[in-house]
């Protein structure tokens, strides 16, 4: 898990909830929140990759404006996913069982597979509340005060604006 700071500076391509976007002179292509969110141009997110620098692998978000945590999918989410797939494969593994090892071999394969999915289920939840927690731990930096030295160097810079 790796957590990135983003300003997104520009924000093009956007297309049901895919988006791209520029931000410190990098262009990322193809970034998917949650098919839903797409954050506005000037905003600042703090962003959970799976793999650093690889936004394909984006698993929760952050608008440093907001208390507001996204998570890419959420424990609920991969427990109906479970569900249809449990479907497929509740009937066929232990009606196997249940032929060639009979009715025990069927109930202790059914039972295993429902530990299974509930394994799943609660480490994505474990997973999503580390994400929320790295999320929310992430703070906005705060403007920079100009000081002296800043004044006397941007006197010296022939391109800073005129007072």
């Amino acid at each position: 898990m790796h957590i990135e700071t983003v300003r997104f500076e520009r924000i093009f391509d956007v297309q049901s909830g895919t988006f791209s976007f520029e931000a410190g002179g990098k262009r990322e292509f193809g970034v998917i929140f949650d098919h839903k969110s797409v954050p506005d141009a000037g905003s600042t997110f703090a962003v959970v990759l799976d793999e650093p620098g690889n936004w394909q692998t984006v698993a929760g978000w952050r608008d440093l404006s907001t208390a507001r945590v996204g998570l890419k999918r959420s424990a609920w989410a991969i427990a109906i996913d479970l569900l249809f797939d449990f479907y497929f494969v509740l009937i066929p593994i232990p009606a196997l069982a249940l032929v060639l090892g009979g009715p025990w071999a069927a109930l202790g394969t059914f039972g295993l597979m429902v530990l299974g999915a509930c394994a799943m289920v609660v480490g994505a939840a474990r997973h999503n509340r580390q994400i929320e927690r790295a999320l929310r731990a992430v703070r906005p930096s705060p403007p920079r005060a100009v000081t002296g030295p800043d004044i006397l160097a941007r006197s010296g810079d022939p391109t800073a604006p005129a007072h």
